[in-house]
């Protein structure tokens, strides 16, 4: 081996310090970037060159730039920011529910029922009273008005979930094209075999990955070329550098379903930040709304019932208290209109249904609720059809598959209101002959806050407030304890990650003298080498 060869040692040397502190000082300046995965360069002993009496060294080489990424963690850290991102929506929007039905702070419906019922019970027992009378017309304006407030409150909160979803769809669509766009420059890099090689951008595509799975539930792979293949419902979001768009589309109650790649994917996203506001927005509109419109449909129904019955100080009877249950109907038919009218409030069960036609007109009355088939039969043009104290009139031509949904529940708060025209005409007398002074009718209607309803499910108008209260109150405590749960195993994944991939400053201040030293070892190796030559040559 020459002289020369001392340079080439010494090179080495230099080149591969040289490395080691760049990459050092790379992992330093990134200590405080998410998602960065601390790097380390590997040396290795360069391949020895064979003199007579062995093998004679050739100084050192980088063999690599390692990444210190475990992929289980990583998989674990995907599938906890899905469940973190669900326990925080759900959290965050039945908080605000439990607000509505607040009766620590007297918020809630509790107490205008209460003294509503009461009012009745004052009138029972001075039937001919003016004062009694306009009190009981005020506790019914007060009742009306909360439950109208409630209403307004509650559906604010399914606007706001419903345009936190549509937002969200955007942001799922950037962030995918994000991924899509890394996925494209990981392959184009790490084409030439040289695995690691695209190690920043495949940080930057784990840290995409991490908030694409806190919004919305997927599952992945990565392909034998290095990119990431996204699905979400079981239809491909992320296929290489392409992307499927994410989109909205209104459902029958007027909110947004998710569409992917052609197919309604709803029902299949129930975790991540999008799961999270899917679950709650159904559970507000079949739970909270749902009960509250039912209690006042229910209350509406038997207090008109009764009333009807009764005898006002003019003498009128067969009136109203509050204002009629009218019925909704949404249209998603092909031309076809229906018109829904109660003909028996009686026999209205305040359950909502769905009317669907067949390709030779025969109709089909599902309830809602129960999926159970009401009624069917053959519809005869200009023909009403029956129901359950509901008459339901069609005109125009009706075609296959058309549909139709008929609620007494939808309005029933919005047109919540007192109709009698004054208040002589509030019907405490049961008989004509009994009028003034009798308040038979009155002490009915009060005893009625003590009676099963059969529309609420045997319960009395008071028990099954009281039963949104607690399912209100029960709901919140749990989405409560279930972000605190996912919060912490989120922060020990975390941990266990940065235990790994994580920076440490006092490591990499080691790693820095260490590297110093052995790049001026290197130098000075040049130095003796060159002092050598220069002795040789002067000889």
């Amino acid at each position: 081996m020459s002289l020369y060869s001392l340079f080439d040692i010494g090179k080495s040397a230099l080149l591969a310090s040289q490395t080691a502190l760049y990459v050092t000082n790379h992992n330093i300046a990134n200590v405080n970037t998410p998602g960065f995965s601390r790097q380390e360069a590997i040396l290795e002993i360069a391949s020895p060159v064979a003199m007579r009496g062995g093998y004679l060294g050739r100084g050192v080489t980088v063999a690599g730039i390692k990444r210190y990424y475990d992929k289980f963690i990583q998989t674990q850290l995907l599938g906890q920011y899905q469940n973190y991102g669900r326990s925080l929506s759900i959290n965050h929007t039945l908080s605000q529910i439990e607000q509505v039905f607040n009766e620590a702070q007297n918020m809630g419906l509790s107490t205008p029922l209460l003294e509503f019922f009461n009012a009745w019970n004052e009138v029972s027992g001075t039937p001919e009273g003016a004062t009694e009378r306009n009190v009981l017309l005020q506790k019914a304006q007060s009742l009306i008005l909360t439950a109208k407030q409630m209403e307004r409150t509650i559906t604010g909160v399914m606007k706001n979930t419903n345009e936190a979803i549509e937002q969200m769809i955007g942001r799922i669509n950037a962030i995918a094209s994000g991924i899509a766009t890394l996925n494209g420059e990981i392959v184009g890099i790490e084409a030439g075999g040289a695995y690691g090689s695209a190690r920043d951008l495949r940080d930057q595509r784990d840290t995409l990955l991490n908030e694409l799975s806190n919004l919305i539930e997927f599952s992945s792979y990565e392909d034998q070329h290095g990119a990431v293949s996204v699905m979400a419902g079981m239809r491909n979001l992320i296929s290489g550098s392409n992307t499927n768009t994410l989109s909205g589309s209104l459902n029958e109650d007027g909110y947004s379903d998710l569409i992917l790649d052609g197919i309604n994917i709803t029902e299949r996203i129930t975790k991540g930040e999008m799961g999270g506001l899917l679950a709650v927005r159904d559970d507000i509109k079949n739970g909270s709304l749902q009960g509250l419109r039912r209690l006042i449909a229910s209350l509406i129904k038997e207090i008109n019932i009764m009333h009807r019955q009764g005898y006002g100080l003019d003498g009128s009877t067969g009136n109203n208290f509050f204002a009629p249950l009218q019925l909704a109907v949404r249209d998603y038919s092909a031309g076809a209109n229906l018109s829904a009218t109660i003909t028996d409030a009686a026999q209205v069960s305040l359950d909502e249904y769905r009317v669907r036609f067949d390709a030779v007109n025969n109709y089909f009355i599902y309830n809602k609720e129960t999926g159970a088939l009401v009624a069917s039969g053959a519809y005869v043009s200009g023909n009403p059809i029956n129901f359950n104290g509901i008459e339901l009139v069609i005109s125009g031509t009706i075609a296959a598959n058309d549909q139709f949904t008929v609620s007494p529940l939808t309005d029933v708060i919005r047109n919540f209101g007192v109709v009698i025209a004054n208040q002589r005409q509030i019907a405490a007398a049961a008989s004509s002959a009994g009028v003034p002074g009798d308040g038979a009718n009155a002490l009915a209607i009060a005893q009625l806050a003590e009676k099963a309803v059969a529309g609420l499910q045997g319960a009395t108008f008071s028990g099954y407030y009281a039963g949104l209260v607690s399912s209100a109150g029960v709901m919140s405590r749990a989405a409560s304890d279930s972000l605190r749960f996912d919060d912490n195993l989120l922060t020990e994944i975390r941990n266990r990650r940065e235990s790994i991939s994580g920076v440490s400053l006092e490591e990499e201040a080691a790693n820095l003298i260490k590297f110093q030293r052995a790049f001026e070892a290197g130098a000075r190796m040049i130095k003796v080498a060159d002092e050598l030559l220069q002795t040789v040559l002067n000889i």
